[in-house]
């Protein structure tokens, strides 16, 4: 049957990622946290705690996206305005 991909392993695999742009490319990285509305706030708090920085920011990205997905099944994809619209 198809396996269900833990949420271990899909924080893994963004770690990775994000450890690469830290080294890389952090720009990227801080618009991309930006534009997933991850706040500033959290972001901070990631990098100054003990551990893993990519491994931290990596939890933050998975739950923000967990956010959205619940939000949007709780209140259906936003209609555009459609007939609404000027």
């Amino acid at each position: 049957g198809t396996e269900l991909v833990s949420k271990e392993q899909i924080i893994g695999a963004l770690a990775l990622k994000i450890e690469r742009l830290i080294a890389g490319n952090p720009d990227q990285l801080f618009s991309l946290l930006y534009r997933l509305d991850i706040s500033e706030h959290k972001i901070k708090q990631a990098m100054n705690a003990n551990g893993p920085v990519a491994l931290k920011i990596a939890e933050l990205v998975y739950e923000r996206q967990l956010e959205k997905i619940i939000s949007r099944r709780r209140f259906g994809q936003e209609r555009p305005d459609g007939d609404l619209a000027w």
